[in-house]
């Protein structure tokens, strides 16, 4: 008989993960198994720093829909329809949808990519992240964590005082460099000073830098800003609409904001066809969520799949890093 089970890990952390809406030195995460005897799937939740869904949240959520799931389930479309019928936080869905896929993958002697119906990918190559940190610690981060391997990094600021921090990581760092500011700045005008300051420093993108509840603010950025933007948390598990294109050059696709493979797709199909960038980007989680994160990695314009890499300790052996890139270590 078919079980659903959950379980809350703990991840410490390396060091300190500082961004715009506070510091954490471990994650609490949950993964959900689908058990049918012979064979398993499990899922990944993670969660984002002082969001409004909690683990809390999730454990009660998770109740109500192990309660529902009373009859037996036939195959991917079952799943789906009955995840359409339920009202469920994005990441606890992307958690349950991913490990029945999953199962199902082990069931079909197949991989996820093809079960799913899209290219395989072998390996991509990850940004890694830097968080908030004073620019005298950037040196030691940097050789610590040979971040020199990559071939891009994605910098944590928080604010227009971020100017210093910026510079150092340029100083020291010969490759991409991408910003990402969790909506930390309070306007387009605030923002258009920061990069001013920095003009010299070749950006690839600035990943979200105002609050997605002022989309005219960010439609105003758009208009002036000599540098692409990504959103982020103006996309969450949304559909990509038109105003997008308004307001931003791409959008940073999370299958943990997102609510699962199949909602991702959409994400990215629908922006490809409005002509934005896509990026694939992830939470601070284990190699499990970052292999997920690796069978819909095909055709995107950058990739964020660095969480992994953050772990003191990382309890699947899912996925691992190799000269900048990031690999799977078995497929589901």
């Amino acid at each position: 008989m078919a079980k659903w089970s959950l379980e809350t890990i703990t991840l410490p952390l390396k060091r300190p993960w500082k961004i715009s809406r506070g510091e954490v030195t471990e994650k609490e995460n949950v993964i959900i198994t689908y058990d049918e005897g012979k064979m398993v799937g499990k899922g990944e939740v993670a969660f984002i720093t002082n969001a409004q869904v909690s683990r809390e949240d999730v454990v009660r959520a998770f109740e109500d829909f192990n309660h529902q799931m009373r009859q037996p389930l036939n195959g991917l479309e079952d799943i789906m329809g009955r995840l359409n019928e339920m009202e469920l936080p994005a990441n606890l869905r992307f958690g349950i949808e991913s490990s029945y896929i999953h199962f199902l993958a082990q069931l079909m002697e197949d991989k996820v990519p093809r079960v799913l119906g899209v290219r395989e990918v072998n390996n991509v190559a990850t940004s890694f992240s830097i968080p908030h940190m004073s620019p005298n610690a950037v040196e030691s981060y940097l050789l610590e964590n040979n971040v020199h391997q990559f071939s891009s990094v994605k910098i944590k600021i928080i604010g227009a005082e971020d100017v210093a921090f910026v510079k150092e990581v340029h100083r020291l760092f010969s490759g991409s460099l991408r910003l990402d500011a969790n909506e930390g700045f309070k306007s387009a005008q605030d923002v258009l000073i920061f990069l001013e300051a920095i003009k010299e420093i070749p950006i690839e993108f600035l990943e979200q830098p105002l609050s997605h509840n002022d989309f005219d603010e960010c439609c105003r950025l758009r208009e002036k800003s000599p540098v692409l933007l990504m959103a982020d948390e103006s996309l969450q598990d949304g559909n990509v609409v038109d105003e997008f294109q308004k307001a931003f050059h791409g959008v940073n696709i999370k299958l943990q904001k997102s609510g699962g493979y199949i909602k991702a797709l959409k994400q990215m199909k629908d922006a490809r066809a409005l002509g934005l960038k896509t990026m694939l980007g992830c939470m601070i989680e284990t190699s499990l969520g970052i292999s997920s994160a690796l069978n819909i990695a095909h055709g995107v314009d950058f990739y964020d799949l660095d969480g992994f890499l953050h772990l003191q300790n990382d309890p699947f052996d899912a996925a691992y890093v190799d000269k900048g890139k990031v690999l799977f270590s078995f497929h589901q």
